[in-house]
């Protein structure tokens, strides 16, 4: 089921239930869902409204498909204006690795992380199980840009070594390498 709908069959349901979206109280679960993706923006909202939500995402290290979910719009449309504008996009990591010094590293690739680390590739085929033998804490989810704390290491794909947060603006793009 695609996006326009699933939203027609919350708003049928909303009808059914209530004769009108107008007499929909705010909580309900259906209204909140719609809300999710289509955010009240209340009026004389922009097209530059649209591109800066769409490079703020970006910058605070959103994937392109995250960004089309968050920003009200056509998703050809959005997808398109990153292309067009080439709005440069940070890497999302998967995990998140404290030494038994307590820093943080922030990895796509457990592999990678321990290539640079340890300065040798690991012998045992499980990488968590080789890390936490050594006394680190793996936590695997994702981890935007926006939310790794200043003086966290990070290590995206194409660096060889894990470099520093320093400020929202520090990140290291692989044209920049």
């Amino acid at each position: 089921m695609n996006k326009y709908q699933e939203i027609l069959t919350l708003l049928n349901n909303i009808e059914s239930r209530y004769g009108s979206i107008v007499n929909c109280p705010e909580d309900d679960p259906d209204y909140l869902r719609i809300r999710e993706f289509y955010p009240s923006t209340g009026h004389g909202s922009s097209i530059d409204d649209f591109e800066y939500r769409i490079y703020k995402l970006a910058h605070e290290g959103y994937t392109a498909s995250e960004i089309v979910r968050l920003v009200n719009g056509n998703d050809g449309d959005i997808y398109n204006f990153i292309k067009r504008h080439r709005v440069r996009l940070k890497k999302v990591f998967k995990y998140q690795i404290t030494t038994p010094s307590g820093e943080k590293y922030y990895v796509t690739n457990l592999v990678q992380f321990i290539k640079s680390y340890f300065k040798y590739p690991p012998y045992q085929s499980n990488r968590l199980q080789y890390l936490k033998t050594h006394g680190f804490k793996v936590s695997q989810g994702k981890y935007h840009w926006k939310f790794i704390r200043n003086g966290s290491y990070y290590l995206p794909p194409y660096l060889d070594k894990p470099a520093v947060k320093n400020g929202i603006n520090s990140y290291i793009y692989e044209e920049d390498c």
